[in-house]
């Protein structure tokens, strides 16, 4: 019996789509599929017929609920799986912030947890109007020192606070309107709504577009290898 496609990889012209395909686990990220995601953006990056990369969820609930912390590893190693969680949530991370490209991120539901950093990681979002994001640590009860990280760097330190610490759900009506995502549409208008954003930053200079974008997250590296440690430590104790 085949083991089922956990991402799902088309290309469409230049444009590449990258679907996560696990709806039954609302998205949730393996291990695999996270490094899966890291090697396909990889890829894309020197891949010369790429010039954009559009990531996705399969179904109309969920984008992505984050890391899946259920998944039991193989060889029943818990703390080495749990040390290649973490270290392929944070390759994962560093893939869309260092693909030259731009990575536009499209929602097709809710984003929360781990799913919500990726999605605010990427150079643009366009989402159906169903969809929401949540860092909903706080009420597992556990603590982000990562998504607080994410959010400080793109919406400033008074958002990251307020989601952080009570772990509510924002809608999209008001992401849109604090410039968290690029555009909201009905579902039977997501695609065309991405594949438009997507073929407009294709067309920019690809040098000057990958300049900017590093320009652009120079100081979110190091804020993250920060929160990355205190992450780390916190599980430790």
């Amino acid at each position: 019996m085949n083991a089922p496609v956990l991402l799902m990889v088309e290309k469409r012209e230049s444009l590449l789509w990258l679907r996560l395909n696990r709806p039954e686990k609302a998205n949730a990220l393996t291990a695999g599929l996270m490094e899966e995601i890291a090697a396909a953006l990889s890829g894309a990056a020197a891949d010369e017929s790429v010039r954009a990369v559009l990531l996705t969820g399969t179904g109309e609930r969920v984008f992505c609920a984050g890391a899946d912390v259920r998944e039991q590893p193989a060889d029943g190693n818990v703390t080495a799986h749990r040390k290649r969680r973490s270290a392929g949530l944070a390759a994962l991370q560093d893939a869309v912030i260092e693909c030259p490209k731009p990575v536009v991120v499209v929602l097709n539901g809710i984003a929360s947890g781990g799913g919500a950093m990726v999605a605010l990681l990427g150079d643009a979002r366009v989402a159906v109007d169903s969809a929401a994001l949540s860092l909903p640590e706080i009420n597992l009860p556990s603590a982000t020192f990562i998504g607080a990280a994410i959010v400080e760097h793109v919406a400033g330190p008074l958002l990251a606070a307020d989601l952080v610490q009570t772990g509510r759900r924002m809608q999209m009506s008001e992401a849109l309107a604090r410039g968290l995502v690029n555009a909201v549409v009905l579902r039977n208008e997501l695609e065309a709504a991405a594949t438009n954003l997507a073929s407009e930053l294709a067309g920019k200079d690809p040098r000057a577009f990958a300049a900017q974008k590093q320009w652009l997250n120079r100081r979110l590296k190091p804020l993250l290898a920060e929160a990355r440690a205190a992450q780390a430590a916190y599980v430790r104790h």
